[in-house]
């Protein structure tokens, strides 16, 4: 099994990058973010939150609206806090049983470095954009000029998060650019594995 973790700035396109990638390396693609979504549904972890933030977290049919928890999580560091300590440990349960049985993977994770590099992922490669591409990115997703910012403040150091990857991707160009780093990359990440695995 070889696992490959793309993590990075908000709004660099990693999800893009992962997909070119899964692609090459034809694996399966994987996304926390989907994965952390699925958990909201659950009924020990909708009561946990409930505990904490009161029934105004519910919609009207008794499920926990993303929207009410992406308010309360950005809007303190005791929140925030609070939130990843419940989640982050089951998503990344939930994505290592899910790579169990698979020859290879490549799985989205935005916040790895927050949440902490498993033995099980072999590979982490960081995608980064200057703040300016990343706010016009941003503001396709229909984001406010100050919500970039108000995210980023609830994140480890840009140098922690770095510290955790093996290769890193500036991503600032067209999409040709970004298919062909994914490619130059993809050699590499094979040889890496292949020499893992030698005895």
């Amino acid at each position: 099994m070889a696992v490959t973790a793309i993590t990075g700035d908000i709004g660099a396109g990693k999800s893009a990058f992962a997909g070119i990638l899964a692609g090459i390396l034809e694996c399966p693609l994987l996304d926390a973010d989907t994965t952390a979504k699925s958990l909201w549904l659950r009924d020990d972890v909708r009561n946990i939150a409930v505990s904490r933030w009161g029934n105004g977290i519910l919609d009207s049919s008794g499920h926990v609206a993303l929207k009410e928890v992406s308010r309360r999580i950005f809007a303190s560091k005791e929140d925030h806090a609070f939130c990843n300590s419940l989640i982050h440990p089951l998503v990344m349960s939930e994505l290592c049983g899910c790579v169990k049985n698979l020859p290879c993977a490549v799985i989205e994770i935005p916040l790895l470095p927050e949440a902490g590099r498993p033995q099980w992922i072999d590979t982490v490669i960081y995608v980064e954009a200057c703040y300016s591409v990343r706010a016009e990115r941003c503001k396709l997703r229909g984001w406010d000029d100050g919500e970039l910012l108000r995210r980023e403040k609830f994140l480890l150091s840009r140098d922690l998060r770095l510290s955790a990857s093996d290769y890193i991707i500036r991503n600032e160009g067209s999409l040709s650019e970004l298919e062909s780093q994914a490619v130059r990359l993809s050699q590499e990440i094979t040889i890496h594995d292949n020499n893992k695995r030698s005895p």
